[in-house]
């Protein structure tokens, strides 16, 4: 079977918060970096703020899973993780704010392996269901 990747569902707030937090922190970093008067803090200062933009970017523009010879990848920006599909023991629909590399509350919890679990939000949820072979249990 070739391998199947998915996106992540967006929902417009989340995405709006995290304009709007990119926005934010480019504006006060900015501020201080004016104020702080000596290079080394200005360049230290402007490296946080791209290194944390750059990784809010990144979530968001790489966040998806792939179903790919029995495994599901999931990519969230530099995070990763790899779930057996012969392991899953559950999948079941769920709206948990807790962290998870899902950019939507429409979000698909996984549970497998020994006590292990994890949430992903697929903008084509039928499609990954399809793909993993299981159905969202109530």
């Amino acid at each position: 079977m070739a391998a199947k990747r998915f996106k992540s569902k967006v929902d417009g707030w989340i995405l709006i918060l995290m304009i709007v937090a990119i926005v934010v922190q480019i504006v006060a970093i900015g501020a201080a970096a004016l104020q702080a008067g000596d290079p080394l803090v200005t360049t230290g200062l402007i490296l946080l703020v791209i290194s944390v933009s750059g990784l809010m970017v990144w979530l968001l523009i790489a966040t998806h899973y792939t179903v790919d010879h029995g495994l599901i990848r999931i990519v969230a920006g530099p995070f990763r993780w790899k779930v057996p599909v012969d392991q899953i023991t559950s999948v079941a629909a769920s709206r948990s704010p807790l962290s998870s590399p899902a950019l939507s509350l429409d979000r698909i919890m996984i549970r497998y392996g020994k006590r292990r679990r994890i949430m992903v939000s697929p903008a084509d949820r039928e499609g990954f269901l399809k793909a993993i072979g299981h159905e969202i249990q109530d």
